[in-house]
């Protein structure tokens, strides 16, 4: 057997293989001869239908399936002799093939890239330094309230706080757009749920006010391909709803499990929950910036058979619309969800790379601690743990992000790291994008 290997690019081979014509003739004999053993053939004893007939009723289908075994064995024999071990689905490409000539076709696919790791001594890290104050405590206490909260509909003028109910259409250039419609959709004003020149359109309406407005998306919107454009929005209010927040008392305490202590009880329980949160917080914030470092140090070429599983891998976890094979649906994914997948892909290579020069092997007792830590917070710990031990996938999810914290500790060990003043605000509510225009209708 021949075989040839042809670099196409930095990710891309193209392996020729050539099989003899004697072994391909070989798989075929014994495949027909097998046949003739079970066929039964009208006017013949089992076992003794003549090889020549059998050939004649059977050939092209045992010709057929003696190639595609042929070429199966031989392109695993191919790459484990050139040590190459394709990313994805290989594109096979057989040759014209005739009775008696060596069987050869091509495979081209996609292999790891080879890079060297660039150096980190120059990273540098800023490490949040924190606590939780009492006005932290209020302000979660206020938060708490805000999500036991009811709504009154009220005769007047819509103002901020208020919850308005709408209907609203938007068009671009006369034509609909994704997220520019909305069926009584609930708006709290002032949120920034959605686009603040929109809610600030909808202060001072009544119930059964129509409005139209011209409105241009602004160049932070989360869809760059809207920035910039003007929207004509049609919009109905339905109706205009007033809060009203629950008294903080023993009443309100006892609604969050609080068995005793009141209010003090309350406060006790959230500050504890609000530091660890804080250091969960820091930590993420830390790693974030780590493995930023690293890739901007590493600037290394991505197989797109690797991009491709992980844009499908984010889908399902976003439980994205199925759609097959559909070149929009592909287009849509790649426009939502391509950058982070490329940003996974090129960690998930780093981590690898420098785990295996540094000997950093899971920490199978850090493993066992973060599922512990993830369990106590269900209902049912002991449930969460059996289905991770029965689900090697997420297992091995989790695997790789202990992998990361402890690629995390040991860089911290090695590059500039400086403390900054921060608080709980800042570290649990990092920037956020523009709002979208639309929001889910509530209930």
């Amino acid at each position: 057997m021949q075989v040839s290997v042809e670099r196409l690019s930095d990710l891309e081979r193209r392996v020729t293989v050539q099989v003899p014509a004697e072994r391909l003739a070989k798989e075929i004999q014994e495949r027909l001869q097998s046949l003739s053993r079970r066929a039964k053939v009208d006017g013949f004893r089992p076992g003794k239908v003549p090889l020549k007939l059998i050939k004649q009723m059977y050939g092209d289908r045992v010709r057929y399936e003696a190639v595609s075994e042929v070429m199966e064995h031989s392109l695993r024999e191919a790459l484990l002799q050139e040590k190459l071990s394709p990313l994805g689905g290989p594109k096979v490409e057989p040759k014209p093939l005739e009775e008696g000539q060596d069987l050869e076709y091509c495979v081209t696919f996609e292999v790891m890239p080879e890079f060297e790791l660039a150096g980190f001594e120059s990273m540098a890290v800023e490490r949040p330094v924190a606590e939780v104050t009492e006005q932290d405590v209020d302000n979660m206490i206020e938060t708490l309230r805000e999500q036991r909260v009811t709504w009154n509909a009220v005769d007047r003028m819509a103002r901020e706080g208020d919850r308005v109910r709408i209907d609203f259409l938007g068009r671009i250039d006369g034509q609909d757009f994704p997220g520019g419609q909305g069926e009584n959709t609930a708006v709290v004003l002032g949120k920034a749920a959605m686009l603040k020149d929109f809610e600030d359109r909808l202060v001072g309406l009544s119930a059964g006010a129509e409005i139209e407005f011209d409105m241009v998306f602004p160049d932070d919107y989360h869809v760059a391909d809207m920035v910039g454009k003007t929207a004509c929005f049609h919009v109905t209010l339905h109706a205009v709803e007033e809060a009203s927040l629950p008294e903080v008392d023993e009443t309100f305490a006892e609604s969050f499990d609080v068995k005793e202590g009141g209010i003090a009880g309350l406060r006790r329980s959230l500050r504890d929950n609000m530091e660890r949160e804080l250091r969960d917080g820091i930590k993420a914030r830390i790693k974030r910036q780590v493995m930023q470092g690293l890739l901007e140090a590493n600037d290394i070429p991505l197989p797109q058979a690797l991009i491709q599983f992980e844009i499908e891998n984010l889908a399902r976890q976003l439980r994205f619309p199925a759609g097959g094979d559909d070149e929009k649906v592909r287009e849509l994914k790649e426009q939502l969800l391509g950058s982070e997948a490329r940003r996974r892909v090129a960690l998930g290579l780093l981590v690898s790379r420098l785990a295996a020069e540094q000997g950093i092997q899971v920490d199978d007792q850090r493993v066992q601690d973060y599922l512990q830590s993830l369990a106590a917070t269900y209902q049912e710990p002991a449930e969460v743990l059996r289905w991770y031990g029965q689900t090697p996938q997420a297992l091995d999810g989790v695997r790789a992000l202990v992998l990361e914290d402890q690629i995390v500790d040991w860089l911290l060990e090695r590059v500039r790291v400086t403390d900054t003043s921060s608080t709980f605000a800042e570290i649990m509510t990092p920037g956020k994008p523009a709002g979208s225009v639309a929001q889910e209708p509530s209930e």
